[in-house]
């Protein structure tokens, strides 16, 4: 049988991978020296990548505009090839810019390219993992996507440790600290498993979200089912918990508690891939820790009473001076960073 072969990215799909990839973190001296290899071979190269980082560019500028959301929005919700997820096609691939000129809005959308293109692409300049034991960190305002043995796909989020070891047995993982977006390649022999403090995440082929907080393990659904279960036993007559998700649910594991399951936006809890922050009426102290995860010059509540206070709204990660001044326009805050972090103060009377 003659092998299938993938079409050929085409190169404006490669060159939005590239500034992706760029700004999700370092590319390190090796991915520098690829993108400036590839950059020379063709000058139609460097034409596709400086219009790809434009539009990255005006993407993070408008990432809070509503027709920037709504572009978001209808391009994750566009019917993909048949077989192909989604979430993949998307990964790795500017989904649009909103280009304001004479204060008119145009949005121009980029295309995403199928699944297996998309994989194609990732493969010939993504890391790809060694079988066994691999460690892969992530530091604070730094998000990181890694290829795995078996071409899986894992998205770190800011601040996450994701320990890799594959054997014979399982395609295992381990979450240490944070968050991570795992889009699972499809092997009904050899589950995938995903650890997070005492729970323990299986899935054949699909696309979820584990978050660690301390102890408590936080998992949304996007595609697929998964289940969950406890690695321990309670006590000893007592069975091991598990639960079965489908797509669009939400599962919460408290320490020694209990897993319970609701239907969410999970579009919401995984909208950190685009750098933003979407908040549905929370409580400003949430939303700022929340908002915090991706600075280390975090936003400081002066008054904890004001934590109480609603918040809605879409907000760009790693900026919290403009998250800050935006608070400051909505409620009777004033800011102060003279000590270099902007604390929101009540306004005085």
């Amino acid at each position: 049988m003659t092998p299938r072969q993938l079409p050929q990215p085409d190169i404006h799909e490669i060159a939005a991978l590239w500034v992706v990839r760029e700004d999700g973190g370092r590319l390190g001296a090796d991915g520098h020296a690829a993108l400036e290899a590839w950059l020379a071979e063709d000058p139609a190269h460097e034409a596709a990548y400086a219009g790809a980082r434009q539009a990255c560019d005006a993407a993070a500028r408008h990432a809070a505009d509503p027709a920037m959301m709504e572009l978001r929005a209808a391009a994750l919700a566009a019917g993909p090839d048949r077989g192909a997820s989604r979430w993949r096609m998307a990964a790795g691939i500017v989904a649009g810019a909103l280009v304001l000129s004479s204060g008119l809005a145009t949005v121009t959308a980029i295309k995403a390219p199928a699944a297996s293109r998309v994989g194609a692409v990732a493969a010939s300049f993504a890391p790809t993992l060694p079988a066994g034991s691999a460690l892969y960190r992530t530091a604070i305002g730094e998000r990181s996507t890694v290829v795995l043995p078996d071409g899986s796909i894992a998205t770190l989020n800011t601040d996450s440790v994701l320990k890799v070891a594959y054997n014979g047995h399982e395609r295992g993982v381990r979450l240490l600290k944070g968050q991570a977006l795992f889009e699972v390649a499809h092997n009904k022999r050899m589950p995938f498993q995903v650890y997070a403090a005492d729970r323990r995440i299986t899935a054949v082929g699909t696309v979820f979200d584990v978050r660690l907080q301390g102890e408590r393990v936080k998992v949304a659904l996007v595609e697929g089912v998964v289940k969950v279960a406890s690695v321990t036993r309670p006590a000893p007559q007592v069975p091991r918990e598990q639960v079965t998700m489908t797509a669009g649910e939400m599962l919460d594991a408290p320490p020694a508690a209990a897993m319970t399951i609701r239907t969410a936006d999970t579009r919401r809890s995984t909208s950190w891939r685009e750098g933003v922050a979407v908040f549905d009426d929370v409580p400003l102290a949430e939303a700022v820790a929340e908002m915090n995860r991706y600075t280390t010059h975090p936003v400081v509540l002066a008054d904890a009473r004001t934590g109480a206070w609603r918040v809605s709204g879409v907000f760009k990660t790693g900026d919290p001076e403009r998250f800050a001044q935006s608070m400051a326009e909505v409620f009777p805050l004033a800011i102060d960073d003279a000590g270099g972090s902007p604390e929101l103060k009540l306004r005085p009377k």
